[in-house]
């Protein structure tokens, strides 16, 4: 029928309804294009520019935007606090955060704290994040006992979820909160200013943070506490930090600040999505993720740790997104 129609002579009214009938399919076209346009853009939400958090989200983004049709940006945040309440709201799509940080969101404690978070679902378990205590070099600090009187940055509102993990570290050198001088910070991040200009004798940091290396600089060398690695001490510090376990960090390229082998703190970091975000877009990242994890990370120092067997964790008291379950983890 629509060969017969394309053979007939054009009238003037013919020609009239034929151009109509073009810029209707032309209008139209255009507008499931924007809305496909609009579908096929990620707003990732990040913390804090040189903080481990800015990294992570930043360097996801670029794998996703490099890898699959999607685009990304995104938008840097003082922490947790202000940007997950915005990715369950539905202002933003995706972000990368600490269990501690998703966990308290979900509960609605720490800083989240009356303020239970829905609307969250886990696309992919990413990589361990591991953090430590951080102290100028030249201090005479070498172990998390050393700290007593010592100043320590303090409070975090910005990250609070991270507090009792500064209060965990201490547990596990036998320390407690009364021992230690407390300096507030806004953030993780500020703790590290706060150790350059000479405020404070620790930070909590993450290893692998861009700020280090600035920090390193600034100071003329920075250095790690190990933590004590015996059940005692680890059942100290869990009993504060409930998602943080141990893990042995060697010294290695592009890790300042570790000269010999250490243990210190870890937790995990995830990828969240709003649990409304659209299955094929949720299902194409986790599928990226899945099946390309050597490639991914080997972009980013920050995300080297990320591994098919930390991608594949399955964390049963989260809820996973169902696109990225069923890539995941066949639907389970």
């Amino acid at each position: 029928m629509t060969t017969a129609l394309s053979l007939q002579p054009q009238t003037a009214r013919n020609r009239h309804r034929s151009g109509w009938s073009r810029a209707l399919v032309a209008a139209l076209a255009l507008a499931g294009l924007a809305q496909a346009g609009a579908a096929e853009t990620l707003r990732f939400g990040a913390g804090q520019q040189g903080s481990q958090n800015y990294g992570v989200n930043t360097a996801l983004a670029q794998a996703i935007d490099s890898r699959t049709d999607i685009s990304v940006t995104v938008q840097s945040f003082g922490g947790p606090v202000s940007y997950l309440p915005l990715l369950a709201a539905g202002e933003l799509d995706m972000a990368a955060v600490v269990t501690p940080d998703y966990g308290d969101a979900l509960r609605g404690s720490g800083p989240f704290e009356g303020l239970a978070q829905g609307n969250l679902a886990v696309v992919a378990p990413l990589l361990p994040s591991v953090v430590g205590l951080m102290v100028r070099a030249d201090a005479g600090i070498d172990t998390v006992a050393d700290l007593a009187g010592r100043r320590v940055a303090w409070g975090m509102p910005a990250q609070a979820s991270l507090q009792p993990y500064v209060e965990g570290a201490l547990a596990n050198g036998g320390l407690s909160p009364a021992d230690v001088t407390q300096v507030p910070v806004a953030s993780v991040r500020a703790g590290v200013t706060a150790l350059v200009d000479g405020a404070v004798d620790a930070t909590l940091f993450a290893l692998r943070a861009g700020a280090v290396v600035e920090a390193d600089q600034a100071t003329g060398g920075v250095r790690w506490l190990p933590f004590d690695t015996s059940d005692e001490a680890v059942a100290r510090m869990q009993a504060i930090a409930p998602e943080a376990y141990l893990l042995e960090v060697a010294p290695a390229e592009g890790l300042v600040g570790i000269d010999a082998p250490i243990a210190t703190m870890t937790y995990d970091y995830i990828l969240a999505a709003r649990a409304d975000l659209d299955d094929a877009i949720v299902e194409r990242v986790a599928r990226m993720l899945a099946e390309e994890t050597e490639a991914i990370a080997g972009t980013a120092s920050v995300l080297s740790a990320m591994t098919a067997e930390t991608v594949g964790r399955p964390y049963p008291g989260l809820t996973f997104h169902p696109a990225a379950a069923r890539v995941l983890h066949g639907g389970n």
